[in-house]
């Protein structure tokens, strides 16, 4: 916990960057399942909207919504790519 209020004082997090900080760690600890669903809702593992149980996470439902739109749209993205490789240009620096 000391660790956020250290990130949140140096890069100004405002409470809801803090909640969704707070979510997306409990998502990725090891926790288990049962401690998961105690935490962010029996439907956690949705993608999307469906996933987010505002009342445990506080996180707005449109900061969920923009964050997995933002997703999908890179996964295509990088489809996109895989598929067209001779569109794909890369671009190296040498020092």
């Amino acid at each position: 916990m000391e660790e956020y209020s250290i990130a949140a004082q140096i890069w100004k997090l405002s409470s809801i960057d803090m909640c969704e900080l707070a979510r997306n760690s409990v998502l990725m600890s090891g926790h288990s399942d049962q401690v998961k669903k105690a935490w962010l809702g029996q439907q956690y593992k949705e993608p999307g909207l469906s996933g987010n149980n505002i009342c445990r996470s506080n996180v707005p439902n449109i900061r969920i919504a923009y964050r997995y739109e933002v997703l999908c749209e890179e996964l295509q993205l990088i489809k996109l790519a895989h598929h067209n490789r001779q569109g794909v240009i890369f671009f190296f620096c040498f020092i």
